[in-house]
């Protein structure tokens, strides 16, 4: 890959990674990344959205810099559907950074429903945005914004935000799982095992259970890795995390425990869908506009309003997010 950043971005970004790992909450991190990138990526304006378990953004957790609060809503209710971010399937990849233009050149953005109804709220014209994750969790979504009489983001600014995303998705993550953990947000049936700086090992009943379906000392290598792993010891399915506490002199080992999941189609079932109902929710969970739907299915916009209306009727939810999130939840 051609290398586009100077000695001088590295020593800043190598600054700034080391320390997202000693800060001691999300927020303070985000300042931190947002503050720092403002030397580094002039931006007019910011913003970090959260992100639930499933992919769905989240309606808490938003951090932004002049971004109007009534665009912030208009987005997370509707618009970041038809982002091209979202229709062109980038969204489902973590820790790759892509410009708006990558998607849709700039003399075509005000063509768009997301360009000619969203961008004038906020107001912003260039994009350059990164879904962040770690450890199979996605944390949020970073976008930095430019005004139309600005230049667009360079290769040199997206190679910085692909340095750092890993970096800060992990650091989120980390902190994430251990205010869950000590909020007691894990199931008895979660192993938890604990090692000290000594090398010292204390692990509950769960992780004792999980160690004797796998003999060997395997626990010292899962603490080096930085990916979340599935584990099959016998006929449970575990999902493997990390994280630490006490600045780092604490590793600590989850082991979740993952039930075998439905395919999309059985979760379907649930609903008396109609076949045209069915196909609708499958395009709205890949993040299709009404107008992309209207046009793969040769009906009107209205045709699949008045679709959409029933299919929230029989859900009961009121929006696309609440639709997409109650489709795909494990409940």
């Amino acid at each position: 890959m051609r290398t586009y950043i100077s000695a001088k971005d590295y020593r800043s970004l190598l600054t700034l990674i080391g320390q997202l790992y000693t800060l001691p909450d999300q927020e303070t991190i985000i300042r931190a990344v947002i503050e720092e990138l403002g030397k580094l990526v002039p931006f007019s304006s910011a913003i970090f959205i959260a992100m639930e378990a499933s992919g769905l953004f989240s309606p808490d957790g938003h951090f932004s810099v002049a971004i109007p609060p009534k665009a912030l809503s208009a987005f997370t209710n509707y618009y970041a559907t038809v982002h091209p971010f979202t229709l062109t399937g980038w969204i489902r990849h973590t820790n790759e950074t892509a410009r708006i233009t990558d998607f849709v050149p700039a003399y075509r953005l005000q063509d768009t429903e997301y360009g000619g109804d969203f961008l004038p709220l906020t107001p912003c014209f260039y994009e350059l945005g990164v879904i962040m994750g770690a450890q199979g969790d996605r944390v949020g979504a970073l976008c930095l914004h430019r005004q139309k009489i600005d230049r667009d983001f360079s290769d040199r600014e997206v190679q910085i935000i692909n340095y750092l995303a890993p970096h800060m998705a992990r650091a989120i993550n980390c902190l994430q799982l251990l205010e869950r953990l000590n909020a007691g947000g894990f199931s008895s049936e979660t192993g938890i095992v604990r090692m000290q700086a000594d090398g010292e090992v204390t692990m509950n009943e769960a992780a004792r259970k999980i160690s004797l379906e796998n003999p060997g000392p395997f626990y010292p290598n899962l603490f080096k890795k930085s990916d979340a792993l599935i584990s099959e010891p016998s006929k449970s399915r575990y999902r493997i995390r990390t994280t630490s506490s006490n600045q780092g002199s604490e590793h600590i080992l989850l082991f979740e425990p993952l039930p075998y999941t439905e395919t999309l189609f059985q979760r379907l079932c649930r609903w008396d869908f109609t076949d045209r109902q069915a196909e609708i929710v499958l395009k709205v969970i890949r993040g299709a506009s009404n107008r992309e739907i209207a046009m793969a299915l040769s009906v009107s916009e209205q045709t699949i309003k008045e679709h959409l209306r029933n299919i929230f009727e029989k859900v009961k939810v009121r929006r696309r997010s609440e639709l997409i999130s109650i489709i795909l939840s494990d409940s």
